[in-house]
């Protein structure tokens, strides 16, 4: 829901190669120095502090009083509840320039107004709304606030959706807070692989038993983790500690994506700030809330190089776009890249963030395919490795943008068409070479190989404008074979449907039974009679193959290599020593594709087979 959502001070920074701690750093001179409250801020990681101020401004002091407390905690990012007075709250934030902030305007004296102020040295607000417009009745008419917000620090950085909220109170509010904590729960559900903070006045403490606790959505959900559970239930922590109603009702939940993090360096605690400035002075001038620091340290994502976007499918034919969109990216580089935490958008309003359990990562020469929809029965038959979502790609002209966090562009294609790009439908549009400048229209082209349910493409594969046929003949009994082209699907009942199941085997010091091809390995594999198989994939110009010490199981490439040619640069071959097998082995003279052949190497090291 957008309702009339007012950006107070907004300074567009952003952390491009910045240094860390940055050298604009912004300080903040309060009106007064009456305590020496703690500093809570780390360059190494973020800080989110939620806070109920009480229908702020509860008198005249209490904007100076707070402007001093932010000055000397310094969190990184605050949500704040209660205020009451819009005029005030814009005052205070001209008092604190190191910060940008942002609030609701509910336009009700009943319902006070949720903001939010985030360090500008260190967190960008790229956009923010409010959420569930159908479901006011859940959160008291209090729709949530949800900025999308980018924290950086030199090269450490991550981007995160923080919900701020306020729920009703009091036992009247239990059936609300129970509605409101199911609606929170299915968005995470729906936007699980998003790094999403809920902080606020949840108004209800979250270790009551089930039929009592109305947070109970969320606390036996799996997805999401109320980083408040280790000192839940200790008094001396209550977020509200005054009179009969103390209780610790603030919290701080997360989403799955960020429960490493958590674990790893998290830090839960409630600042105690009426220890400093008295409990009358802090009770009648500041809040009836404490608020709840929540931290973590923030790994450094590494600024790759070698990231290529390699091919794109833009306009499917054999299933509709909204399912079959798909692009490809290459590493040209030769080191892997961790493709978690860059933001993949184009120059309008689509953004993703990508995040994956364990990375996603892109291996040199290897390939990644990120698309709309990874069920091959639903995309047209691509195996797609990422699911993006909020991205779409135009069929005429549109952009696809990787931006690392620190605002850094790591690779970028703008199509434009068919004015100097192809402009194909049903075939992806391809670079024609992976070093070349993918920005020129020139460098690309349409592909021509059949692939899936009928389009044209390669995802997952070295490009190519078509494929190539092969003929691999093979006797009666026992064959060392091999893969001379790059195929989706390297099962070797796929490639040589006539042979004897369960009798592949590679060699690694033993024999090893396998289930799949793999180009430069060399393979035993049983055929009952003579035959020949018909073999298509994409052409392999070049290959290095890794070998161990004393023999080896090699195959070729897609055509025939000279023994006297193969690239032997650390001399590593025992002369005389490759073998082909036909019945019987003999020295051989040729690498025939599709052909296995036994090699002696005097020690580890790499060969390589050209064609060029």
């Amino acid at each position: 829901m957008n309702k009339s959502l007012f950006l107070v001070l907004l300074f567009h920074l952003f952390l491009m190669g910045q240094d860390c701690p940055p050298a604009d750093t912004v300080q903040i001179n309060p009106p007064q120095d009456l305590w020496s409250i703690p500093y809570e801020n780390n360059w190494n990681g973020l800080e989110v502090m939620t806070w109920n101020v009480q229908e702020f401004p509860t008198s005249s002091n209490t904007v100076n009083y707070v402007s001093e407390i932010i000055s000397d905690i310094l969190p990184d990012i605050i949500a704040f509840q209660e205020i009451s007075d819009i005029p005030d709250y814009e005052n205070f934030a001209s008092m604190n320039p190191a910060y940008n902030f942002i609030h609701t305007n509910y336009g009700s004296e009943v319902n006070p107004d949720l903001g939010m102020a985030v360090r500008n040295d260190c967190v960008e607000i790229v956009n923010y709304t409010t959420l569930f417009s159908s479901e006011g009745w859940a959160f008291a008419y209090r729709y949530p606030l949800k900025a999308e917000l980018q924290w950086g620090c030199g090269d450490a950085a991550i981007t995160i959706q923080l919900i701020n909220i306020h729920m009703k109170a009091f036992d009247e509010g239990f059936n609300q807070r129970l509605a409101a904590s199911q609606v929170l729960a299915d968005y995470i559900q729906n936007n699980i692989s998003e790094n999403i903070i809920v902080a606020g006045d949840f108004n209800d403490e979250i270790d009551d038993p089930e039929n009592d606790n109305s947070l109970w959505p969320l606390v036996e959900d799996q997805n999401c983790y109320f980083t408040t559970t280790p000192i839940a239930g200790d008094n001396y922590y209550n977020s509200f500690p005054w009179g009969m109603y103390a209780s610790f009702i603030d919290h701080v939940l997360i989403s799955a994506e960020l429960f490493d993090e958590n674990t790893l360096s998290g830090e839960i605690q409630t600042l105690r700030i009426d220890d400093y400035t008295g409990s009358s002075t802090y009770q009648y001038h500041i809040s009836d809330h404490r608020p709840v620091v929540w931290k973590i340290n923030v790994d450094v994502v590494e600024l790759s190089t070698g990231l290529v976007i390699n091919e794109i499918m833009n306009n499917p034919v054999s299933v509709t776009d909204s399912y079959g969109e798909w692009f490809e990216v290459t590493n040209t580089s030769i080191e892997t890249i961790n493709l978690n935490g860059l933001t993949l958008k184009d120059d309008g309003g689509d953004q993703h963030t990508i995040s994956q359990v364990g990375g996603l990562l892109l291996e040199p020469g290897e390939f990644v395919v990120l698309g709309v929809n990874d069920n091959p029965a639903e995309n047209g038959g691509v195996n797609v490795d990422y699911v993006y979502s909020n991205f779409a790609l135009g069929n005429g002209w549109d952009e696809i943008i990787f931006e690392h966090p620190t605002g850094v562009i790591l690779d970028e294609v703008w199509y434009d068409n068919g004015a100097s790009f192809p402009d194909p439908a049903g075939g992806s549009m391809m670079l024609i070479d992976p070093y070349s400048d993918n920005s020129l229209g020139v460098n690309w082209t349409t592909s021509e190989v059949p692939f899936g349910d009928g389009d044209f493409g390669t995802p997952g594969l070295p490009n190519a404008s078509s494929g190539v046929l092969l003929e691999i003949d093979n006797i009666a009994g026992w064959n060392l074979i091999g893969l001379p082209v790059d195929v989706v699907d390297g099962s070797y009942l796929e490639i040589f449907p006539e042979a004897n199941t369960g009798t592949l085997y590679e060699y690694n010091g033993m024999y090893i039974e396998a289930e799949t091809l793999t180009p430069g390995i060399g393979y035993w594999l049983r055929f009952d009679s003579d035959g020949t198989s018909l073999v298509e994939g994409l052409e392999i110009f070049n290959l290095t193959i890794e070998l161990v010490e004393g023999w080896n199981l090699i195959t070729g490439i897609t055509s025939s290599v000279p023994v006297a040619l193969i690239q032997d640069p650390d001399g590593i071959i025992v002369p005389g020593t490759i073998y082909e097998f036909d019945g019987s082995y003999e020295n051989a003279t040729n690498l025939v594709p599709g052909k296995g052949y036994w090699i002696r190497t005097y020690s580890t090291g790499d060969i390589i087979l050209s064609s060029e």
